[in-house]
Parts: C-alpha cells; structure tokens; sequence
C-alpha cells in the first residue's frame, strides 16, 4: 500500500517545475504546506522500504521549500504588503517536516533549518506580556494590534511545543528547548483549554477581545490530536504529574466525542458544547493525518514510557 502511495506521489503529483498537485485542480500552485506533507510521505516510505531514492526525494522536496520561501515573488504574499508581518505557521512546520526527513538522510540544510525556526520562534512569536505564542507578528517579531495580531491559535502552539519537546529528546533532552517547550504548552493549554465545556478551543484574541473568525470558539479534531501528544511529550520529558493529568484530561474529552460510534472515523467539526456541528468524515482539510500521526506517536510514547 505505501508502494503504490510513494509511486502515484511521485508520478502522477509532482508537476514540472517542482509544484505538487495535491487535489487535482485545473492550475497547480505552488503550496509550501503540500510539498512539506509529501516531503514526510517519501521520508517515511524510504525508512519503511530502504529505498535511498526515496529520501533524496523528500530532501529535494524540502530545499525546494526553502527555495521557494527564500524567493521573492515565487509564493503569493499571504499578508498585504501595507503591513509587514509574518506568520507562525510555516516556521512551526519546517521543524517537524526537517526532523522527520533527517531520520532517512542527513543533510546540514535540515539542522540549520530546524535551529534557525526554534530561534525564531523565541525571538520573534513568543510574547511573554500575553503569556502566548502568537500567529502572526511584525517582520522584527513587534506585536500588530490588529484582529490578525491578537490571534493565537492554541493547537498550532501545542502541536509546535511538542515538535521542539522532539527536538529537545534528540538532543538528550537539552535543556533549554525542553523550558522553551514546556512554557509554550502551558501558556496554550491555559488559553486554549475549555473550562466550561472541556477540548482545545480553535482561537482566542490576546486581549481577550472577540477574534474574527466565526469559528472560534468550535472544537476541531486536529487541535486535540496535538494536545494529547504533546502532554504525553511532556510528561516524558518533566515526569511531572501535571502534564499526565493533562494528558488523561484532553484523551478523555476527545475520545468522548469525536468518534463516530456507529459508522466508525471521527468527525472533524464540533460545536463549543462538543455536540457535532457537520457530520462529513472527510474533505480537502480533514484528511488521514492528525489522527493516524496521534495514534502512532501515542504508541511509540507509551511504550517508552511503560516498564
């Protein structure tokens, strides 16, 4: 099955010029987020199989990536040029997406990359005046009061504590990532985690005023997933009972409502209350990630944690 997989990526997706076509629109595009997904796909299947090919793949992916980022006019800008800011988003998911491609090939692109995005997530995103790790910042990491610059986006935060608490154990558990980490989770637990109705709420405003989006305060499945990895991370890290409790927390509230009892899968979008809002198990946003990745990640911690 991952043959056929890495093979229809590679040949049926990988469009001249370096673009991945992921849903088959009429115009690909170039999509950084794409490439870094197909970039861990053939990383993992070069592991699984042993197929070098493969691993030089996702590597060429990867500095394709960083070429596009590092070219101007190549990406369509995100953000009006009237404002100069950057987001969180695409220096949180180089860590995980080079990490993942240095377990099948060493390259010094991918260590640089992965200290390069951590200094900059502390320079730059962390805003210890909120207690948060913000989404969008000025280009010198100043805070934009404005509806974009006061959002955070707690399962963004918690999926990035947890990709820098893997860092910190590749490093035998390096000290200062692992305080680095540790202070992201709780700040995003502390603003994200619902005390009235429980799960990792989608957005909240640093002032405390009302965020924009309209879905704001809706439970979606991927904010979760993230959260019982990265408590589990940190338990393994601190072996403080805090972050176990967190753990059994978030699993149970998750377990409790997004599984589709009857028909199996889990759906993706829930109400505030946990009730479901939208009972699709799938579309261009929900795919078979979050959910398989928490699932692997919890096994592979769980054993490592159990005697």
């Amino acid at each position: 099955m991952a043959n056929g997989g890495g093979t229809f990526l590679s040949y049926n997706k990988v469009i001249p010029g370096a673009y991945i076509n992921f849903v088959s629109a009429s115009k690909a595009t170039v999509n950084v987020s794409d490439r870094g997904f197909a970039a861990i796909a053939m990383e993992e299947y070069a592991i699984a199989s042993g197929e070098r090919e493969y691993a030089e793949k996702a590597l060429k992916l990867f500095k394709d990536i960083q070429r596009f980022l590092n070219t101007p006019g190549v990406l369509e800008p995100k953000y009006w040029n009237t404002v100069q800011s950057k987001g969180h988003s695409i220096v949180m998911i180089l860590i995980n997406t080079a990490s993942r491609i240095r377990a099948a090939i060493a390259d010094p692109a991918l260590d640089k990359q992965i200290d390069d995005s951590i200094a900059l997530l502390q320079k730059d995103f962390m805003h210890p005046e909120f207690n948060a790790l913000l989404e969008t910042v000025g280009s010198n990491g100043e805070f934009i009061d404005t509806i974009n610059g006061r959002i955070i986006n707690p399962g963004h935060c918690i999926e990035t504590s947890w990709f820098i608490l893997e860092e910190a154990k590749y490093r035998n558990w390096d000290k200062q990532l692992t305080d680095m980490a540790l202070t992201i989770l709780d700040w995003s637990w502390e603003w994200g985690w619902d005390k009235e109705y429980g799960g990792i709420i989608n957005f909240r405003d640093c002032r405390n005023l009302p965020p924009q989006d309209y879905a704001h305060d809706m439970k979606f499945w991927w904010p979760q997933t993230e959260a019982i990895i990265a408590s589990l991370y940190a338990y393994q890290a601190t072996k403080d009972e805090k972050y176990l409790a967190m753990h059994r927390q978030v699993s149970d509230w998750t377990y409790a409502h997004f599984p589709d009892h009857e028909f199996g899968e889990w759906y993706g979008y829930l109400h505030r209350d946990g009730t479901v809002s939208q009972p699709a198990k799938g579309n261009i946003f929900k795919g078979p990630f979050h959910i398989p990745r928490m699932m692997t990640k919890g096994y592979e911690l769980c054993r490592e944690l159990l005697p």
